[in-house]
């Protein structure tokens, strides 16, 4: 206590002056380094705005140059369009040019070709009158031969048991013979396509194995012969689908309808033309082959033959080919259509058909000859008796023929009628009693009862051809239930 009652040394003016002097340099160390941190801190706000300046300036400058650049591309892209807009128009304007260009060509071509051309036309026209002229008076000169040969022809006809058919008949008939013959010469051209043909020479042996076959396989009995009749069909089908070589089909129509014969466009293929030529041929030869034993065989061949000759396939603009048969049954047994003679005589013989055993051979027997006409009598009875009213085809062999037939025979006088005339009548009527009194009615019985009682009592003499057509009214009364 004693102590604090005296004063420090340092209470002297000099130490305060001195502890002020470090106080006062204390304070001013402290503001110093107050002072450096301001500055410090200053340094550092002013060199941050001046980054955040240089940012702003440098985003600016961006927006501008990324503007710029935008205004570039869309002047560019503005300048791109109308540089292809040019060069568009300059395209169109060429292509204009080059069109009009082309134009112009054609048409000094055209008029140039259409000047050729009615040239052409001209010297054409010439020729073709010219041609025209030539023709015509080659077909004058040829119808005049023609007409001369049919009047030669039918005046031969009528010398050879046509006595009683007029005018007409003598040239319808002289006509199936003419188309018999053209049948021989057509075939040999064939033949002789054939040697330069391979495939005509291939088909044509084909054709006719197949068709020989399938017509000697025919037998009696409902939908016996449906495979054979297919494969005939076939055939006929392929022949009809090569076209070449082709021929005219009027000549090979006796009387061809006026569509047909004043039409320039007839060309059917030959190779139809001969497989219905074969199937005709091996038809009637069946006929004389197998009916001339049993009757029976008729049926299943006029079957077959109606079926072709009416389908769709082998009719030529609504007309039947069926001339080409008949053009060979006409020549086989000219009797059915009226011929006559003396069947004792060279002459007589050959009007009525009576056949040779070769060329210039003798005439075969009598009985051979007796079977023939019985069956291509059957035969001819089963090809125009056939009963089309349930089909919408047209008949090749219309009921009118048999009619035609039987009016012929019947009216040949009775001493003048040959038994081929008798056996023909007995061979036709046999087994059609049915179909005649279904196709004429009481006609048909009148017709029957003149060729079966009438007819055998008018003739002079009684042979067994004749008998056997009067034995027909016992057989229609016992069998059919038919009196005549």
């Amino acid at each position: 206590m004693g102590h604090m009652s005296y004063p420090s040394q340092m209470d002297s003016p000099s130490r305060q002056l001195v502890q002020d002097l470090v106080r006062d340099l204390e304070q001013l160390r402290v503001h110093n380094t107050e002072l450096k941190k301001v500055k410090a801190y200053e340094r550092r706000s002013f060199y941050e705005n001046l980054d955040r300046i240089d940012s702003e300036r440098e985003a600016q400058h961006n927006a501008a140059l990324d503007k710029a650049a935008a205004l570039h591309d869309r002047v560019l892209v503005e300048a791109e369009e109308t540089l292809r807009a040019h060069q568009r128009a300059v395209e169109e304007e060429l292509r204009r040019r080059e069109e009009e260009a082309r134009k112009e060509a054609e048409r000094i071509e055209r008029e140039k070709a259409e000047k050729l051309r009615r040239e052409q036309e001209e010297a054409a026209r010439q020729q073709r009158k010219r041609q025209e002229e030539t023709q015509r008076a080659e077909q004058e000169a040829s119808q005049r031969q023609a007409e001369a040969a049919q009047k030669a022809q039918a005046e031969r006809q009528r010398q050879v048991g046509g006595a009683r058919l007029t005018d007409e008949e003598i040239k319808v008939q002289a006509r199936y013979v003419e188309l018999h013959q053209h049948l021989k010469k057509f075939r040999q051209y064939l033949k002789n396509e054939g040697k330069t043909n391979a495939i005509v020479k291939q088909n044509m042996g084909d054709m006719r194995r197949t068709i020989k076959k399938c017509v000697g396989q025919l037998r009696e009995g409902k939908g016996a012969n449906k495979t054979q009749l297919q494969e005939i069909r076939t055939t006929l089908e392929k022949a009809a689908s090569i076209a070449e070589p082709s021929v005219d089909v009027r000549q090979f129509i006796a009387f061809p309808p006026e569509n047909i014969a004043n039409s320039d466009d007839n060309k059917v293929p030959a190779l139809l033309i001969y497989a219905l030529n074969i199937f005709s041929k091996c038809m009637i030869s069946s006929l004389i082959t197998e009916a001339s034993i049993n009757l029976g065989h008729a049926e299943p061949v006029g079957i077959v033959a109606a079926q072709i000759f009416s389908a769709d396939a082998f009719i030529y603009k609504g007309c039947h080919m069926v001339d080409i048969l008949l053009a060979k049954y006409r020549v086989v047994c000219p009797a059915l259509w009226g011929f006559y003679g003396n069947e004792k005589t060279e002459g007589g013989r050959r009007a009525l058909g009576w056949w040779r055993e070769g060329p210039d051979g003798p005439y075969i027997s009598e009985q051979a000859h007796a079977d023939r006409m019985t069956a291509l009598g059957a035969g001819y009875a089963a090809l125009t008796l056939r009963n089309f009213g349930k089909t919408a085809r047209q008949n090749p062999f219309p009921n009118t023929m048999f009619w035609f037939t039987m009016h012929k025979i019947l009216n040949i006088p009775p001493a003048e009628i040959q038994d081929t005339h008798v056996t023909l009548l007995s061979a036709m009527l046999k087994s059609s009693a049915e179909r005649i009194v279904g196709f004429f009615g009481h006609i048909g019985l009148a017709l029957m009862r003149k060729a079966i009682v009438e007819l055998p009592d008018s003739l002079p003499r009684q042979s067994m051809s004749v008998n056997q057509l009067k034995l027909l009214k016992d057989l229609y009364k016992r069998e059919k239930n038919i009196l005549l």
